[in-house]
């Protein structure tokens, strides 16, 4: 339980500090904002050259030197991708048996579309060695024919937008470069201590602050604060320069996983013996 919860809230913590790049430091908004927020999250998540966990020592690739060489994924990165996109997967299965009407005015994308957009990212990352991923993920073929190309884009995107927010940060007069502090408030309920301790001890939310602290220009102090809410949301406030990741999210995440088995990690395994059965790697 402890891994699914606890992927998802980096991924929905890094999704909403793309936010705050977005904000604060003047990233253009070229197409839908929540879309744009999740593609720069994932990329950060998924990228060994530009993004975390990044090496400070080595210079980045420059403009010539795309697309670029990657090592292969740690399991780890994939098993956490999987996580988030097995989410995705318990909420929309939910909706479709509920008979939820669609949200097409929402500004997020349906949680269908986000699956196969991340997997599509993730699957770009490392085409040769996830052909099983993309399978068991369910990703067209049509689509899989472009993720590589869609991952070196959205990777060049992640690196310009770092290189930009540096060269304008070091141009500008008095500049300042504040760094985001991550607060834990007290947990009041049991539960709510238990993902505390969670994310202290088995996320890897500190490095991920930390790298964002070292690669990107804010012009003000931001705040992270995991706290109660009284709602089940995660969302950027500018006006208090604070992040709130809501406990009641996880408490959302932990309601997944009682159908988390069924609607995603049997599902998987479904689809990819019956591809195997039916010879899809001959």
């Amino acid at each position: 339980m402890a891994p699914f919860v606890t992927a998802n809230v980096e991924f929905t913590l890094v999704h909403e500090l793309m936010h705050v790049l977005i904000d604060e430091a003047g990233v253009p908004v070229l197409a839908r904002e929540e879309d744009q927020a999740d593609y720069l999250a994932a990329i950060t998540l998924l990228s060994q050259k530009s993004g975390f966990p990044g090496d400070p020592k080595k210079p980045a690739p420059g403009a010539a030197d795309w697309p670029i060489e990657g090592g292969p994924l740690a399991p780890a990165v994939i098993t956490r991708m999987q996580a988030i996109l097995d989410a995705w997967r318990v909420e929309w299965t939910i909706s479709e048996q509920d008979n939820m009407e669609l949200p097409y005015a929402d500004p997020h994308a349906m949680e269908i579309q986000r699956l196969f957009d991340m997997a599509c990212l993730t699957y770009g990352r490392d085409p040769e060695r996830l052909k099983d991923f993309k399978i068991a993920n369910e990703l067209p073929g049509e689509r899989a024919d472009l993720c590589a190309e869609d991952f070196a884009k959205a990777e060049r995107g992640l690196e310009f937008i770092k290189t930009t927010l540096k060269n304008s940060a070091t141009s500008a007069k008095g500049a300042g470069d504040f760094e985001i502090r991550l607060i834990y408030d007290h947990a009041v309920t049991s539960t709510h201590q238990q993902y505390k301790a969670w994310l202290e001890n088995a996320s890897i939310i500190k490095p991920l602050i930390d790298a964002i602290n070292r690669d990107y220009y804010l012009p003000r102090a931001i705040a992270v604060r995991f706290r109660p809410c009284g709602q089940v949301n995660a969302y950027w406030e500018p006006k208090d320069a604070q992040v709130n990741m809501c406990y009641e999210l996880l408490d959302r995440f932990v309601h997944l996983t009682r159908f988390y088995q069924q609607y995603a990690v049997e599902r998987r395994k479904t689809v990819l013996g019956t591809a195997k059965a039916k010879g899809a790697f001959d």
